[in-house]
């Protein structure tokens, strides 16, 4: 029977164009195949022979896909080493012989072979960037485990200074309990009466003094170790909090030994810190007897401190609770 053709221009399926992102010998085995795919001639169902074949009856004619053989003839897939050899040998039975094809069997296995190990290499790169963005994943989740970490430990801390705090302000109130009333918080009248008592006669000592005193030096040795710690292990914002803490809730006698220690453990600022918050936010009678105890340590230059950073906040502690304002 005669060959059947279309009217349109033969083979003009076989014609692809090439994406950017095809690498050249995915190219030049596409376009082998291109050129292969020329010679092919189809035998219908009817016994017609059809020297110029659509792409379907092409794709069926090689028991392949149109999908897949478009792939095949524009680089973006490589066919297996098995239906290379279908494709091959049946464009040479169809065209006479291997000469007529126009290249050798030889030659397109090493077109196949070359965009083989192309696409390799593209793998080992994607393997190699998957490799590295694993390893920055994994640095990523460490920092962010030990950010994690690290904020447990400083909400440990704090919990414990909290504690620390509350223990202070209960011991404080019962030391404050046992405390007769404070000169300051008397009247003129009782006042002047106080002062000429103990300037006739010597004042005994109270049965608890000498226990308040060793609570006090107990609590002040405390707050100083724990300072050095906290400086050495290089945390001054957590030491300043604790200063904070120990000004709000210690009492007078144990602030002027925790001076007297952070002095001698060479801790100036922690001391002059101290110092400006207790004057700062204290009562007036607290900075007051604070400030002769402190005198009679020989502490005289923290003593006028801490008189001389309460007079420059007019609006003393005790006075705002009052809900006054400073003397006229």
């Amino acid at each position: 029977m005669p060959a059947r053709s279309s009217s349109r221009r033969p083979f003009a399926w076989a014609e692809k164009t090439f994406d950017e992102n095809v690498p050249p010998d995915r190219r030049k085995l596409a376009a082998a195949l291109q050129e292969i795919c020329r010679h092919l001639t189809v035998t219908a169902e009817d016994g017609s022979v059809l020297a110029h074949p659509t792409q379907a009856q092409a794709a069926a004619y090689l028991h392949v896909s149109d999908t897949t053989l478009t792939r095949y003839l524009q680089g973006q897939r490589i066919p297996p080493g098995q239906t290379l050899s279908l494709i091959f040998d049946t464009a040479c039975r169809d065209a006479g012989s291997d000469q007529n094809v126009g290249i050798k069997w030889e030659e397109l296995r090493e077109l196949h072979a070359r965009a083989e190990q192309e696409r390799c290499g593209n793998c080992s790169r994607h393997r190699e960037a998957v490799r590295t963005a694993g390893q920055k994943l994994r640095a990523l989740q460490e920092a962010h485990g030990q950010l994690e970490r690290s904020m447990a430990k400083r909400e440990q801390e704090i919990r414990e200074l909290r504690q620390h705090v509350t223990a202070l302000k209960r011991e404080t109130q019962r030391i404050r309990a046992v405390q007769p009333t404070p000169v300051g918080e008397a009247g003129p009248q009782k006042f002047q009466e106080a002062a000429g008592a103990a300037t006739l006669l010597p004042v005994p000592r109270q049965e608890g003094d000498r226990q308040q005193s060793a609570n006090a030096t107990v609590a002040a040795s405390y707050v100083g170790r724990r300072a050095e710690e906290l400086l050495r292990s290089g945390r001054p914002d957590s030491t300043l909090a604790l200063i904070r803490h120990t000004a709000e809730a210690y009492a007078p006698t144990e602030v002027a030994l925790l001076v007297a220690l952070l002095r001698s453990q060479e801790q100036g600022a922690l001391a002059d810190n101290l110092v400006h918050i207790y004057a700062r936010d204290r009562h007036d009678h607290d900075v007051v007897r604070t400030a002769l105890l402190l005198h009679e340590r020989q502490a005289v230059a923290d003593a006028e401190a801490l008189l001389r950073t309460a007079a420059a906040y007019p609006g003393s502690a005790l006075s705002r609770t009052a809900g006054s304002g400073p003397p006229g």
